[in-house]
């Protein structure tokens, strides 16, 4: 009997220790995530692209951020371009985890019909805005901190 009580008492002690060792072993701890997005502006359309921005895009994005869905959002031009199909403009945005990402269009929506008046508006503000601007990539990106 003695001996069934300490095989159990050593199994949950190895089950413990091992559960605490696998915890240790992911070298970072997960941060932030960031959408990073590159635009190529098309000839002959900055300044359409730039009051498209400054009009409708920022604004949407500082209600979004008032509203606790992005923690920040960022612009930031290309200094070097590496031929005629590179990006000219970029921007991120920053959300406090992948939990945020969770129903993010249904949140957005009503600032979205705020931002625009109505669905039929708002899809011609992107109709233009299509003209302006193409993405040349899109991507999530999740900071992380080392341990």
């Amino acid at each position: 009997m003695k001996s069934a009580v300490r095989l159990t008492g050593a199994l949950l002690l190895a089950l413990v220790v091992s559960t605490v060792t696998a915890r240790a072993q992911v070298p970072y701890k997960q941060g932030t995530v960031t959408r990073v997005v590159l635009l190529s502006v098309v000839p002959g359309h900055f300044d359409a692209f730039y009051a498209d921005l400054k009009k409708n895009i920022v604004p949407l994005w500082e209600a979004e951020k008032s509203a606790g869905l992005i923690l920040d959002y960022s612009l930031f031009l290309n200094q070097t371009s590496a031929g005629s199909n590179d990006w000219e403009i970029g921007y991120t945005l920053t959300y406090k985890n992948m939990a945020a990402l969770d129903g993010l269009p249904d949140k957005v929506y009503e600032l979205r019909m705020k931002q625009y008046g109505s669905k039929e508006d708002e899809q011609k503000v992107i109709e233009k805005r299509v003209e302006t601007a193409k993405v040349v990539s899109s991507s999530l990106l999740r900071d992380i901190t080392l341990r």
